[in-house]
C-alpha cells in the first residue's frame, strides 16, 4: 500500500488551521490559511521522500525503507551455521516476502530496524549487501524467471523436490550419498543395480546363472519395500527357444523353474519392476 502524500498534507494542513485563533479576523485566517497549505505540502514532500525513498534530487533518491521494501521483496534470511570443525560460518535462505496484509506491518517493521540499526540508512546499507549476494547467487546458478517458468543453466543440490508438473533436463541426474541418510541410496548404477524413479516406482535389474531343473531362487538388489509386478529374463547365450520361467515372486527374490529338458547351466538377464 503506497503512501497517499495528498492525505498526508491534508492532515498537516488541518493541525495547522486548528491552530488559529478564533479571534483574528478573516482577512488574516485567509493569510495564515494560505501559509499552512504551503508549509503543510513542504512538510508532507518531505515526509514522504523519508518514508517512501522517492526524492527528486538524485543523490537522496531511494535513501530510505518502507515503500521499497514493504510488500512484496524478495530477501536472503541471514543464518549461522557451524560445518564440521570449521568456525560458525554465515548461510542464507532465499525467501519471498508476502504482501502486505497487516496495515500495521510498515510501522511494527520500522521499529524492529531501528532498534536493529538505529538509522534506516544503516538498515538500507545493509540491504545493499544483501541484494549484491542475491546477484552472485543467481549468477553462480545462470537464473532465468520467465512467464512460462524459471530456467536454472547452473547446478542445483536438494535434499528434496516436490514437483506437480513437468522437469525437463538438460543435462544429467546424479544422485548423491548424503552422510547420515537413513536407508539406501536412491540409485545404483552396476550391473546388478536398482534406481529410484519419481513416484516411488523402483527398477531393478541383474544377471543370475540357472543351473537346476528344480526350483531355484534368486535375490533382488534391493528389497522392495512394497511389492514387485513383474520379472522378466531373457537368455544370455543358447537356444532362444529355452525360456526361463519366473514363479513366486515377492519383495526380496524371484523363482525360476525351467522346463526339464534343459540341460546344464545357462546365464540370463533379468529386470523386475515394483514399488
Amino acid at each position: 500500500m503506497g503512501l497517499d502524500k495528498k492525505f498526508l498534507k491534508y492532515k498537516l494542513e488541518k493541525i495547522k488551521n486548528d491552530r488559529i485563533f478564533k479571534e483574528q479576523d478573516s482577512e488574516t485566517k485567509k493569510r495564515i490559511r494560505k501559509e499552512n497549505s504551503k508549509l503543510a505540502q513542504e512538510e508532507a514532500d518531505a515526509i514522504h521522500s523519508y518514508l517512501t525513498g522517492e526524492d527528486p534530487i538524485d543523490a537522496l533518491d531511494n535513501k530510505s525503507f518502507l515503500e521499497n521494501r514493504l510488500p512484496g521483496s524478495l530477501f536472503l534470511i541471514p543464518r549461522r551455521k557451524k560445518v564440521g570443525n570449521k568456525k560458525w560460518e554465515n548461510q542464507g535462505e532465499l525467501n519471498i516476502r508476502r504482501n502486505q496484509s497487516d496495515p500495521t506491518t510498515k510501522k511494527n517493521r520500522l521499529l524492529k530496524v531501528l532498534k536493529k540499526f538505529k538509522t534506516v540508512a544503516k538498515s538500507n546499507a545493509n540491504y545493499g549487501k544483501e541484494i549484491l549476494k542475491l546477484g552472485r547467487i543467481f549468477d553462480r546458478l545462470r537464473v532465468t524467471f520467465g512467464s512460462e517458468g524459471i530456467k536454472v543453466d547452473g547446478n542445483i543440490n536438494m535434499k528434496s523436490m516436490d514437483v506437480q508438473g513437468d522437469i525437463n533436463l538438460g543435462g544429467k541426474l546424479n544422485f548423491v550419498d548424503t552422510p547420515g541418510q537413513q536407508g539406501p541410496p536412491p540409485q545404483s548404477l552396476t550391473p546388478n543395480g536398482y534406481v529410484e524413479l519419481p513416484g516411488g516406482m523402483i527398477m531393478q535389474w541383474g544377471t543370475g546363472t540357472s543351473s537346476s531343473d528344480d526350483e531355484q531362487n534368486f535375490e533382488f538388489s534391493l528389497e522392495f519395500p512394497n511389492a514387485c509386478f513383474n520379472v522378466v529374463t531373457q537368455r544370455i547365450t543358447g537356444d532362444a527357444r529355452d525360456v526361463l520361467p519366473v514363479q513366486n515372486i515377492t519383495t526380496t527374490n524371484f523363482e525360476i523353474n525351467r522346463n526339464s529338458a534343459i540341460d546344464g547351466s545357462h546365464d540370463f538377464y533379468w529386470q523386475a519392476i515394483g514399488n
